[in-house]
């Protein structure tokens, strides 16, 4: 194209913008702008319609749970009392809001803690653990995920306690063991109200990492106890589910009392020696024990949302060394959380969920949703904070 060519192509392109412009000018004056204008707003009004409700069944119907546990950790829109959760089916394990035709199944796994198993695969996805004495001086783990996680390894696993089946039964919960103490396997053998998962006499549901030493190199996945369940069949659980929790964010001290930022748990062996000290920027508690910060086998550190002391009655039975503890009944106990520690009690009758209560009350104490460790400790056991 020639120059006069190109020079012409430009004055019809800028008469055309000139065209559009005075359109604009003289068009939108009359009638006919005027329809076009609501013509246009009825289109947006119907676009923002269109997507609201595209939207309704990602927000108040089945969602992932990533997204559950993003909604409830900042206080989704809820009927709120005095700071409480009211709204929907929530689990009794974190507080996570569920969807009423999807209630979650659990598995309690009873995960190793001595020091040459360490780091545990898993533990910080665990909404829900217990540490507890078992013989030796030693400290385990009971574990509980729910049926929708996605882990690849989950353990060491190891035996199962007596007091290990009666808490995994407070959560209806299919107990991930291998092998056991006698009282432990007599116990789940005799009444058939138990349901567990026992590597001794389900080994295809786990396998042992050859480049770790037996017994602990026993490993298992969400995908391999998601299929165990079929040997269960369908089962409904009908415990409770009514544990409250707060409206997402750190709760102000009362007047005069002091920011709590450190708890530590003497176990008697320096390798199990606890320490959970509070991240007042993000509102949790980091756990240190045997003088490290604790991680997973992936590298992420262990945190919690609350972590509870429960004081109880610990004897030893026999000359292995093993622990009869007391779950059923009432006893002190101290909540953690939000900066501050709260002097509590428990409480467990039958086989309901314990529960932690104001000590002049039988108020439930409300947890923040998310991650909480329940540390049990003898009687006399140096806690200090």
């Amino acid at each position: 194209m020639s120059n006069p060519d190109i020079k012409t192509a430009r004055r019809q392109t800028e008469a055309s913008r000139r065209a559009v412009f005075d359109l604009s000018t003289e068009f939108w004056a009359g009638p006919p702008g005027w329809v076009l204008v609501l013509l246009m707003t009825a289109i947006g009004v119907a676009a923002i319609i269109f997507s609201y409700y595209q939207g309704f069944d990602s927000r108040y119907g089945e969602t992932s749970l990533s997204s559950q546990t993003e909604s409830s950790a900042i206080g989704s829109p809820s009927d709120v009392s005095g700071g409480l959760v009211l709204d929907g089916f929530r689990s009794s394990i974190d507080g996570i809001l569920l969807s009423a035709d999807n209630w979650w199944k659990y598995f309690a796994v009873v995960i190793d803690n001595y020091t040459e198993s360490r780091p545990a695969a898993g533990i910080t996805a665990a909404p829900l653990v217990i540490e507890s004495p078992v013989e030796g001086g030693i400290t385990r783990l009971l574990v509980i995920f729910s049926d929708s996680f996605d882990l690849r390894r989950i353990g060491p696993v190891r035996s199962a306690r007596p007091y290990f089946v009666e808490w995994s039964q407070e959560y209806g919960a299919v107990l991930v063991h291998v092998g056991g103490s006698p009282l432990a396997l007599k116990m789940l053998a005799g009444s058939g109200r138990y349901r567990h998962v026992n590597e001794m006499s389900w080994g295809g549901y786990f396998w042992r990492d050859r480049q770790r030493s037996a017994p602990h190199n026993v490993y298992t996945s969400a995908d391999l106890l998601n299929q165990s369940l079929k040997e269960f069949g369908e089962f409904n659980w009908s415990g409770d589910n009514d544990r409250p929790f707060k409206q997402g964010g750190s709760e102000g001290r009362p007047a005069g009392e002091p920011l709590i930022t450190k708890l530590t748990i003497d176990y008697s062996v320096s390798n199990y020696f606890v320490v959970w000290d509070y991240d007042q920027t993000d509102n949790i508690y980091k756990r240190y024990q045997g003088g490290g910060l604790v991680r997973d086998e992936n590298g992420q550190a262990v945190s919690a949302d609350n972590v509870i002391v429960q004081y109880t009655d610990i004897k030893t039975i026999d000359s292995i060394g093993r622990k009869d503890i007391r779950t059923i009944g009432t006893g002190e106990a101290l909540v953690m959380r939000d900066g501050r520690v709260i002097k509590a009690r428990w409480l467990k009758e039958g086989t309901g969920r314990t529960r932690f209560l104001f000590p002049d009350s039988n108020e439930e104490i409300p947890l923040n949703v998310g991650t909480t460790w329940i540390q049990v400790v003898a009687e006399n056991t140096p806690v200090e904070y």
